[in-house]
Protein backbone atom coordinates (compact mmCIF):
# COMPACT_ATOMS: atom_id res chain seq x y z
CA UNK A 1 0.00 0.00 0.00
CA UNK A 2 1.74 3.63 -1.41
CA UNK A 3 1.85 6.03 1.46
CA UNK A 4 -0.20 9.03 0.82
CA UNK A 5 1.77 12.16 2.60
CA UNK A 6 -0.94 14.73 1.62
CA UNK A 7 -4.16 12.49 3.64
CA UNK A 8 -1.53 11.73 6.49
CA UNK A 9 -0.21 15.55 7.08
CA UNK A 10 -3.97 16.61 6.84
CA UNK A 11 -4.82 14.44 9.35
CA UNK A 12 -2.06 15.56 11.66
CA UNK A 13 -2.81 19.20 10.63
CA UNK A 14 -6.34 18.47 11.80
CA UNK A 15 -5.14 17.21 15.28
CA UNK A 16 -2.39 19.95 15.84
CA UNK A 17 -5.34 22.12 15.33
CA UNK A 18 -7.78 20.56 17.94
CA UNK A 19 -5.04 21.00 20.30
CA UNK A 20 -4.16 24.91 19.90
CA UNK A 21 -7.31 26.18 21.53
CA UNK A 22 -6.60 24.22 24.64
CA UNK A 23 -2.93 25.60 24.69
CA UNK A 24 -4.18 29.56 23.80
CA UNK A 25 -5.87 29.12 27.70
CA UNK A 26 -3.54 30.53 30.60
CA UNK A 27 -4.43 27.88 33.02
CA UNK A 28 -2.98 24.68 30.21
CA UNK A 29 -0.51 27.52 29.26
CA UNK A 30 0.93 27.67 32.57
CA UNK A 31 0.93 23.98 33.62
CA UNK A 32 2.86 23.29 30.00
CA UNK A 33 5.24 25.33 31.13
CA UNK A 34 5.42 23.89 34.81
CA UNK A 35 5.84 20.40 32.95
CA UNK A 36 8.52 21.92 30.80
CA UNK A 37 10.23 22.99 33.30
CA UNK A 38 10.39 20.32 35.21
CA UNK A 39 11.99 18.54 32.60
CA UNK A 40 14.97 20.55 31.97
CA UNK A 41 15.65 20.85 35.76
CA UNK A 42 15.38 16.97 35.82
CA UNK A 43 17.62 16.79 32.50
CA UNK A 44 19.94 19.75 33.58
CA UNK A 45 20.39 18.07 37.51
CA UNK A 46 20.85 14.51 35.19
CA UNK A 47 23.48 15.49 32.58
CA UNK A 48 25.10 18.56 34.98
CA UNK A 49 24.45 18.69 38.94
CA UNK A 50 24.43 14.94 39.70
CA UNK A 51 28.32 14.61 38.21
CA UNK A 52 28.93 17.67 39.96
CA UNK A 53 27.46 16.89 43.29
CA UNK A 54 29.09 13.31 43.07
CA UNK A 55 32.73 15.22 42.66
CA UNK A 56 31.98 17.33 45.66
CA UNK A 57 31.35 14.07 48.00
CA UNK A 58 34.37 12.40 46.60
CA UNK A 59 36.22 15.29 47.75
CA UNK A 60 34.33 15.62 50.81
CA UNK A 61 35.52 11.76 51.36
CA UNK A 62 38.90 11.88 50.67
CA UNK A 63 39.12 15.29 53.21
CA UNK A 64 37.35 12.94 55.92
CA UNK A 65 39.92 10.21 55.17
CA UNK A 66 43.31 13.02 54.59
CA UNK A 67 42.59 14.24 57.84
CA UNK A 68 42.05 10.93 59.39
CA UNK A 69 45.51 10.03 57.50
CA UNK A 70 47.12 13.93 59.46
CA UNK A 71 45.75 12.99 62.72
CA UNK A 72 47.64 9.47 62.71
CA UNK A 73 50.87 10.74 61.16
CA UNK A 74 51.05 13.50 64.21
CA UNK A 75 50.18 10.98 66.67
CA UNK A 76 53.17 9.02 65.30
CA UNK A 77 55.27 12.35 65.41
CA UNK A 78 54.58 12.64 68.81
CA UNK A 79 55.45 8.91 70.02
CA UNK A 80 58.70 9.54 67.87
CA UNK A 81 59.44 12.41 69.76
CA UNK A 82 58.69 10.93 73.16
CA UNK A 83 60.84 8.02 72.27
CA UNK A 84 63.61 10.37 71.18
CA UNK A 85 63.72 12.32 74.44
CA UNK A 86 63.60 8.69 76.28
CA UNK A 87 66.30 7.26 74.16
CA UNK A 88 68.15 10.61 75.38
CA UNK A 89 67.16 10.23 79.01
CA UNK A 90 69.33 6.45 78.95
CA UNK A 91 71.82 6.48 76.26
CA UNK A 92 74.92 7.51 79.04
CA UNK A 93 73.61 4.20 80.49
CA UNK A 94 73.41 1.74 77.55
CA UNK A 95 76.98 1.23 77.78
CA UNK A 96 76.70 -0.44 81.60
CA UNK A 97 73.99 -2.47 79.36
CA UNK A 98 75.94 -4.08 77.09
CA UNK A 99 78.42 -4.99 79.97
CA UNK A 100 75.67 -6.67 81.60
CA UNK A 101 73.88 -8.00 78.85
CA UNK A 102 76.84 -8.45 75.99
CA UNK A 103 75.27 -9.31 72.83
CA UNK A 104 77.60 -12.31 72.38
CA UNK A 105 78.11 -15.17 74.93
CA UNK A 106 81.16 -13.33 75.83
CA UNK A 107 82.68 -16.23 77.68
CA UNK A 108 86.44 -15.41 77.70
CA UNK A 109 85.62 -12.26 79.25
CA UNK A 110 83.42 -14.01 81.84
CA UNK A 111 85.93 -15.99 83.22
CA UNK A 112 88.41 -12.84 83.12
CA UNK A 113 86.45 -11.10 85.11
CA UNK A 114 85.78 -13.75 87.74
CA UNK A 115 89.30 -14.62 88.17
CA UNK A 116 90.02 -10.59 88.62
CA UNK A 117 88.01 -10.59 91.27
CA UNK A 118 89.42 -13.73 92.54
CA UNK A 119 92.57 -11.84 92.85
CA UNK A 120 91.08 -8.96 94.05
CA UNK A 121 89.39 -10.91 97.10
CA UNK A 122 92.53 -12.86 97.79
CA UNK A 123 90.88 -16.07 97.08
CA UNK A 124 92.56 -18.92 95.05
CA UNK A 125 90.60 -20.40 91.86
CA UNK A 126 91.31 -24.11 91.64
CA UNK A 127 88.95 -24.94 89.12
CA UNK A 128 86.88 -23.49 86.70
CA UNK A 129 85.30 -25.04 83.82
CA UNK A 130 82.45 -24.07 80.86
CA UNK A 131 80.38 -25.59 79.03
CA UNK A 132 79.73 -25.72 75.28
CA UNK A 133 78.32 -22.26 74.27
CA UNK A 134 77.87 -20.81 71.03
CA UNK A 135 80.71 -18.19 70.76
CA UNK A 136 79.16 -16.08 68.00
CA UNK A 137 75.44 -14.26 67.06
CA UNK A 138 75.05 -16.59 63.65
CA UNK A 139 75.49 -19.64 65.51
CA UNK A 140 73.26 -18.94 68.24
CA UNK A 141 70.73 -17.82 65.87
CA UNK A 142 71.12 -21.20 63.92
CA UNK A 143 69.69 -23.19 67.24
CA UNK A 144 66.56 -24.21 67.20
CA UNK A 145 66.86 -24.56 71.29
CA UNK A 146 67.21 -21.19 71.90
CA UNK A 147 65.57 -18.54 69.64
CA UNK A 148 67.17 -15.26 68.78
CA UNK A 149 66.65 -11.61 70.75
CA UNK A 150 66.01 -13.91 73.92
CA UNK A 151 67.52 -13.66 77.42
CA UNK A 152 70.13 -16.63 77.54
CA UNK A 153 72.68 -18.25 79.32
CA UNK A 154 75.40 -20.55 79.70
CA UNK A 155 76.26 -22.20 82.88
CA UNK A 156 79.83 -21.63 84.39
CA UNK A 157 81.36 -23.96 87.48
CA UNK A 158 84.12 -23.25 89.53
CA UNK A 159 86.03 -23.98 92.99
CA UNK A 160 87.90 -21.27 94.67
CA UNK A 161 89.33 -21.50 98.36
CA UNK A 162 90.99 -19.14 100.65
CA UNK A 163 89.73 -17.81 103.94
CA UNK A 164 85.88 -17.25 105.21
CA UNK A 165 85.83 -13.86 104.84
CA UNK A 166 87.45 -13.59 101.90
CA UNK A 167 85.05 -16.01 100.26
CA UNK A 168 81.77 -14.38 101.65
CA UNK A 169 83.53 -11.34 100.14
CA UNK A 170 84.03 -12.65 96.53
CA UNK A 171 80.65 -14.11 96.71
CA UNK A 172 78.72 -10.55 97.63
CA UNK A 173 81.67 -9.17 94.59
CA UNK A 174 79.74 -11.64 92.07
CA UNK A 175 76.60 -10.50 92.93
CA UNK A 176 78.37 -6.59 92.22
CA UNK A 177 79.52 -7.20 88.99
CA UNK A 178 78.33 -5.28 86.14
CA UNK A 179 77.85 -8.68 84.00
CA UNK A 180 74.67 -9.96 85.21
CA UNK A 181 75.63 -13.58 86.81
CA UNK A 182 72.76 -15.58 89.59
CA UNK A 183 74.29 -18.25 91.29
CA UNK A 184 72.22 -21.52 91.12
CA UNK A 185 74.30 -23.94 93.34
CA UNK A 186 76.55 -23.07 96.46
CA UNK A 187 78.44 -25.35 98.89
CA UNK A 188 81.12 -25.07 101.39
CA UNK A 189 83.63 -27.58 102.65
CA UNK A 190 85.92 -26.66 105.61
CA UNK A 191 89.26 -27.15 105.61
CA UNK A 192 89.76 -27.22 109.14
CA UNK A 193 92.82 -24.91 108.50
CA UNK A 194 93.19 -21.27 110.52
CA UNK A 195 94.87 -18.52 108.36
CA UNK A 196 95.71 -15.25 109.84
CA UNK A 197 93.69 -12.16 108.99
CA UNK A 198 94.19 -8.89 109.45
CA UNK A 199 91.60 -6.83 110.83
CA UNK A 200 92.25 -3.12 111.29
CA UNK A 201 95.78 -3.05 113.77
CA UNK A 202 95.07 -6.46 115.24
CA UNK A 203 95.40 -10.12 113.46
CA UNK A 204 92.51 -12.29 113.82
CA UNK A 205 92.41 -15.88 112.97
CA UNK A 206 89.86 -17.10 109.73
CA UNK A 207 88.99 -20.61 109.18
CA UNK A 208 90.11 -21.57 105.52
CA UNK A 209 87.25 -22.81 103.05
CA UNK A 210 86.81 -24.40 99.89
CA UNK A 211 83.80 -23.28 97.99
CA UNK A 212 82.08 -25.04 94.78
CA UNK A 213 79.83 -22.40 92.91
CA UNK A 214 77.66 -22.45 89.87
CA UNK A 215 76.16 -19.91 87.89
CA UNK A 216 74.91 -18.58 84.73
CA UNK A 217 76.20 -16.03 83.08
CA UNK A 218 73.34 -14.29 81.32
CA UNK A 219 73.79 -12.20 77.27
CA UNK A 220 71.41 -11.16 74.98
CA UNK A 221 71.82 -12.44 71.58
Amino acid sequence: MAFDYKSEYARYKRYYQSLEPAFKKPANRAYTAIIFSFLVVSLFGWYAIRPTMQTIVTLKREIIDKTDIDIKMEEKISALIEAQAAYQNIESTLPLLNQALPETSDAVRGAAQLQALAQDMHVTIANLSLSSIPLTTDSLKTSKQTPANTLSFFPLSLTVSGSYRDVTMFIQGILNLRRMITITSMNFAPSGVSVAVASGSANQTSTYVQLDLKLNVYYLP
